[in-house]
């Protein structure tokens, strides 16, 4: 089931991105692949050659790394899959991103052979936009009601005994905080003037910012109902726990898709407005887009829209822009490697999994997991068991087909597990609060810490 999930999920992301990067490739505000080309040649034979072949690349790259993922059917070791895993994702992002900055640097090429440059035009300045360029956008006021609610759920969760209630409690501020950021930038978005007449900029104007404010605003509150349903999904039990999850997914996969269509909404707007005019405003900003992302020392925005369209990006010719870029770097990096070692360390260590009964507790361990310090006082019950009872969700931790270690509900009971599914049986130690699930990789070895804490506890009891 695992390797069916990872396949999906590499299949989806392979589609996006060839979606996305093939916008580019779309006239925009006159830009095709990151230049920027008088209106008459846009649909040019050789123009239009160039772009078909372009898309045709990234949906051939798209199809030939989705039939590659069918070879995570073949990996016999799960550190093995997850590390296909990872291949498979990041070695396709980069044959697309390469394949992006190479047409980007054919249609320069052709735009240079043909003499088609475009003269470059003083930056307009109109001081009646400019001091009313934020009039149509959402303020900080509508943020007010998800700020209140996250603290109150916030608290909630602090209260509750739930074991992930610190982490989705600094999310829901992170969150917050980032569609504040989100709408703080793009009320300090600078006016744009990409025609001469002042009805249509001004249009222009207005609608960006009313439309990025709506997605910074909606950003807020999905967050908050993101964090809100799993949280309230472990409170739950049986059927409704497993409804709300899956009520969940529908949520998350459907704001996503009316996201993206809200702003390819706004990018045919955008295109509708400025069809109006004949001369688009040329500033020179190809020079800054050579790699597909904007480079500018001299820019003062931190947060710009891209030219696509659908996105705001980053100028990564400003400090910020550079320690932003490389703290996602160290991110993926961080996360590749936390997800690695633990499963390598349970794949090819003897005793992946440890127990130590000490004089009055039993302490439980796993690679890269909470370690647990069970008070023998605290034991209601030992035995030995061959599978969980469902219905079986996981709240923190790993997950696989073969290991599962972290934060589990267990037949609606907090259960924390430690455990190689392939060797049977698992030692279940029961305790008033919360079960504990733990194997060895030798069903021996695991029978005789059975025995062995059997024996603890009739000798404990005891005394």
């Amino acid at each position: 089931m695992l390797v069916v999930i990872l396949i999906g999920v590499l299949i989806f992301v392979n589609v996006i991105m060839a979606f996305s990067l093939g916008l580019a490739a779309k006239p925009h505000k006159n830009v095709i692949l990151e230049n920027t080309l008088p209106k008459e040649v846009l649909e040019k034979p050789e123009v239009k050659a160039l772009t078909k072949k372009y898309r045709l690349r990234l949906w051939q790259i798209a199809g030939i790394f989705s039939l590659l993922n069918f070879t995570m059917f073949l990996t016999q070791y799960e550190s093995f899959l997850m590390t296909l895993f990872w291949l498979l994702l990041l070695i396709p992002m980069g044959a697309f991103y390469g394949t992006e900055i190479f047409y980007i640097r054919q249609v320069a090429q052709l735009k240079a052979k043909k003499g088609w440059q475009l003269p470059v035009t003083p930056i307009l300045v109109d001081t009646k936009l400019t001091q009313t360029k934020n009039r149509k956008m959402l303020g900080f006021k509508y943020l007010i009601p998800a700020f209140i609610l996250s603290v109150v759920l916030a608290l909630i969760m602090l209260k509750s005994q739930n074991d992930n209630a610190v982490i989705l409690s600094i999310s829901l501020v992170v969150g917050g905080l980032i569609s504040a950021g989100l709408l703080y930038s793009v009320k300090r978005l600078p006016v744009s003037a990409p025609t001469n007449d002042e009805s249509i900029n001004r249009q222009y104007n207005d609608l960006t910012k009313h439309d990025w404010s709506v997605v910074a605003v909606g950003s807020a509150y999905g967050t908050l109902v993101a964090l809100a349903m799993p949280f309230f999904a472990s409170q739950l039990s049986g059927v409704w726990a497993q409804i709300t999850v899956w009520l969940l997914l529908i949520l998350v996969v459907g704001f996503s898709f009316l996201l993206v269509a809200y702003l390819i909404s706004l990018r045919k707007k955008q295109d509708a407005l400025l069809s109006q005019v004949t001369e688009f405003r040329y500033q020179g900003e190809d020079q800054y887009w050579r790699f597909g992302v904007y480079i500018n020392e001299s820019d003062h925005r931190l947060l710009l829209p891209d030219r696509i369209g659908l996105n705001m990006t980053m100028n990564l010719g400003r400090p910020m822009g550079k320690i932003f870029m490389g703290a996602i770097v160290l991110l993926v990096v961080g996360v590749l490697f936390a997800t690695l070692i633990p499963i390598y360390l349970m794949d090819f260590t003897k005793d992946p999994f440890q127990a130590a009964l000490k004089e009055d507790e039993l302490v439980l361990k796993a690679p890269f997991a909470a370690t647990s310090e069970v008070k023998l006082a605290d034991i209601q019950q030992v035995t030995l068991v061959d599978k969980l009872k469902s219905p079986v969700e996981r709240t923190s931790g790993y997950g696989g087909e073969d290991y599962s270690t972290g934060y589990y509900m267990v037949a609606d009971k907090k259960a924390t597990l430690y455990l190689d599914s392939r060797s049977l049986p698992f030692l279940k130690i029961t305790t008033k609060n919360r079960d504990y699930y733990f194997t060895f990789k030798e069903e021996q070895k695991t029978k005789q810490l059975y025995q062995k804490l059997v024996t603890k506890l009739q000798s404990y009891s005891k005394a």
